[in-house]
């Protein structure tokens, strides 16, 4: 493939990126020079989208730097680096020592479960979440009998347990509970089973990156089994009572593939979507941009075996010039897909969100709704929400070049997952909330629009960020806006309840003014995916609240404040932080969230629990 051929011309232009002084004597180790040259334009004190500024990650342990270098998502800068070179850097950017050094709080002590809760067949008549939007139509929609908690129940909530991910500065995954368990990705590579009532461990698995998606979790001819992608592209498929790995698929070849979403299954299929880091990895001056394309794979939910693959732009990336720094570019590329995918049975179709293009010429499939045929991966149509938007992190750098940043479009991307409901009258509707503050709904037929609805600017963590959720009559919106609106911390967010038979705006709640001014990433937005249940909408902020919102009229009902720390069930030091990504999991009256969003946000690390608290006749 293109992307494989020019793979030694990448590793050519990162290394030329570090100067040599002499061919003889190899000049000692300069990490700070590496930053410089390699991390400083994403990484500075005013840190590009969705980049960690450097002040939050000398907070990191340098396990957790070093292995972002070696496997991780910043891999592809640290090629050139020794194995040395890679925990100096680590070293020179943490403040923290490492564990081996002083057995510092960054390693866990899991507390074994003493007894047994093996899942058996009939936890999924019993209330359970999996996934991540509950259903095949990604409503985010948790009925009565399965959540269990009205609005009566909130003043009775305190804190269960909280478990903390060892050595994070951000946010898990969304949490999955079945059978009185609860799988939860770590950033740290991990992917555990917990007890849902007191957090203690059943096992850990080790997976090649970081979790983010929600776990899915099924029962089948091989009994009880998770599936789980990560953030190095991989999908793993796990038995759910032991840990075990039953098979492990990478779902696309390209080094920058990234996996954000879940999983999704159906009568037998595995359905997994591809992102990539590459519009990152084109912050690089140097770096041959670009040749990622985002992609939908079937894959035998039993083997693991790819039934077929979509790649959503149908070409492959052609050489299209040099760029002004003299590096190759490729196009087109791009869309890549950060959401699950969307099943429509009774159509036999699937309907994926796409990313912004990486380089020109921008494909017609990039800031789109694209539906596919189930059986065969074939595209049945698309429609472009956004034209022209190729965006990378090169048009964020303090001294683009003009001709750079001609092409740069407003990276307007989806990256919540569409969802199908029903109209009143019996037709249905495909709602797709996009970062430039649109709600879209479409005909999920042929992809014509019914409506749009403009509910906030937008911009580049702006507008519609990580999901939106719908029940029989409603969809609620958070809104995000937090890049745009850094100057005046208390106008970003807010949440918006729209008709999504008519369009019409219900009512509107803004944010709150945030009370954690004094804390680095304290922002009003809130990009994180809500939660719906019977007359409630849980959504998470990013200045560390977690706030449940009457569907009837917005009115807020319930609020927990997160900054703060925590002793956890595992040992690790605990903190919370901003909530971001992957939404409440509400079952059996308990609520279940991770908290922490160093990327962009207050940095943190815990899962939280939330349940009924004990009486104290109980407690007697």
């Amino acid at each position: 493939m293109v992307q494989n051929r020019f793979m030694f011309t990448v590793l050519l232009a990162l290394s030329a990126s570090f100067s040599v002084e002499s061919a003889a004597v190899a000049p000692a180790y300069e990490p700070e020079k590496t930053f410089t040259e390699i991390c400083a334009a994403c990484h500075s004190e005013s840190p590009a989208p969705r980049a960690m500024p450097r002040s939050s990650m000398a907070n990191l342990p340098p396990e957790r730097i070093l292995k972002a270098l070696s496997s991780g998502v910043m891999s592809f800068f640290a090629l050139p680096l020794t194995a040395d070179e890679r925990g100096a850097l680590a070293a020179h950017i943490s403040s923290v020592p490492w564990a081996d050094d002083d057995g510092s709080a960054n390693q866990e002590s899991l507390a074994q479960c003493e007894r047994e809760q093996p899942l058996t067949a009939d936890a999924w008549d019993q209330p359970h979440w999996s996934g991540w939007g509950v259903d095949l139509l990604n409503a985010r929609f948790q009925p009565a009998e399965h959540a269990r908690l009205t609005e009566a129940d909130l003043e009775n909530l305190e804190l269960k347990w909280a478990f903390g991910f060892p050595g994070a500065a951000t946010i898990g995954s969304q949490p999955a509970v079945v059978g009185g368990r609860v799988f939860v990705g770590s950033p740290e590579h991990r992917l555990y089973s917990l007890d849902a009532q007191t957090g203690c461990a059943y096992w850990r698995f080790d997976t090649e990156g970081g979790v983010r998606g929600a776990p899915v979790v099924i029962n089948d001819n091989k009994g009880p089994t998770v599936f789980a992608t990560d953030r190095a592209g991989w999908v793993f498929a796990l038995d759910a009572n032991s840990g075990a790995l039953r098979w492990k698929h990478r779902t696309d070849d390209h080094p920058a593939t990234m996996a954000t979403a879940s999983p999704v299954f159906h009568d037998g299929r595995l359905y997994v979507t591809a992102a990539s880091f590459e519009e990152n990895s084109a912050s690089a001056r140097n770096y041959p941009c670009c040749t990622f394309r985002g992609s939908v794979t079937a894959l035998d939910a039993a083997s693991g075996d790819v039934l077929w693959k979509t790649y959503v732009i149908t070409e492959e990336p052609q050489p299209t010039g040099t760029s002004p720094h003299g590096a190759p570019k490729f196009g087109p590329s791009g869309a890549g897909i950060w959401n699950p995918a969307t099943l429509d049975v009774k159509r036999g179709r699937l309907y994926v969100t796409t990313g912004d293009a990486y380089s020109r010429p921008a494909s017609i499939n990039s800031d789109a709704v694209v539906a596919l045929d189930l059986d065969s991966g074939a595209i049945a149509w698309s429609w472009q929400a956004t034209a022209d938007d190729a965006y990378t992190n090169a048009c964020v750098d303090a001294d683009v070049h003009p001709e750079i940043l001609a092409e740069c479009g407003p990276d307007v991307d989806f990256g919540a997952s569409a969802i199908l409901r029903t109209l009143h009258d019996g037709s249905e509707v495909l709602l797709a909330g996009q970062k430039s503050g649109v709600l879209h709904a479409l005909n999920p037929d042929d992809g014509t629009v019914r409506w749009q609805k403009r509910l906030s600017p937008g911009g580049i963590l702006g507008g519609i960020e990580w999901g939106i959720a719908a029940d029989a009559s409603n969809v609620y919106v958070p809104i995000s806006d937090v890049w745009e609106n850094l100057d005046d911390q208390g106008a970003a967010g807010g949440i918006v309840a729209v008709d999504f038979n008519t369009g019409e705006v219900q009512w509107e709640q803004p944010a709150t003014i945030p009370d954690c001014m004094e804390t680095d990433g304290c922002v009003a937005g809130q990009p994180q995916a809500v939660t719906v249940i019977p007359g409630l909408v849980f959504s998470g902020s990013m200045d560390a609240h977690m706030r449940v919102y009457r569907t009837s009229d917005g009115a807020v009902v319930w609020d927990y404040d997160a900054n703060r720390e925590y002793e956890t069930v595992n040992g690790v030091k605990g903190r919370g932080g901003s909530f971001s990504g992957g939404g409440a999991t509400v079952v059996d009256g308990m609520i279940y969230v991770t908290s922490g969003y160093g990327i962009f946000g207050i940095d943190g690390n815990v899962i939280l629990a939330f349940g009924p608290r004990q009486s104290e006749d109980k407690a007697n």
